[in-house]
């Protein structure tokens, strides 16, 4: 086969595993258990992908979807349920809540914050049960020395 036509065959696959390893997010916690427990990897729709593209408006979350937000600088993220939305100043706030956490979230969510959404399939959330122990391992292993 001449390198062309495996270039031709082998690019687009390369582009197609990219993008959807973009869009899955391995679940670090058992906060959301039962609907998604630690280890787990969710299939998410984002607000920038690779930079090129939003799949995701942030204005258009809702009450009971399952977002992932956190602070850009610290690299800190967390999945958890839109509990409950208030509008100020033309901004949404939003109020969080891990399915398996006896309290909100402590502090509103701004709309800024909101990096993705976990996609459904009716109302449980896509998920590949236990596949992303080896990543919470690795990165355990990484973040250890």
């Amino acid at each position: 086969m001449s390198l062309i036509k495996e270039l031709a065959i082998s690019l687009p696959i390369v582009i197609i595993i990219a993008i959807i390893g973009t869009h899955l997010v391995v679940v670090p916690t058992g906060s959301m258990s039962p609907a998604i427990n630690e280890g787990d990897m969710v299939l998410v729709e984002k607000t920038d992908v690779l930079g090129l593209f939003e799949e995701l408006h942030p204005e258009s979350v809702k009450t009971g979807d399952i977002i992932i937000y956190g602070d850009h600088e610290s690299n800190e993220f967390v999945i958890h349920r839109v509990i409950g939305i208030n509008e100020s100043e033309g901004s949404k706030q939003l109020t969080m809540k891990g399915d398996n956490n006896s309290e909100a979230d402590e502090g509103a969510v701004n709309s800024s914050q909101i990096t993705g959404r976990v996609l459904t399939w009716g109302d449980s959330p896509i998920k590949i049960p236990q596949v992303g122990w080896a990543v919470l391992w690795f990165n355990g292993m990484v973040g250890s020395h």
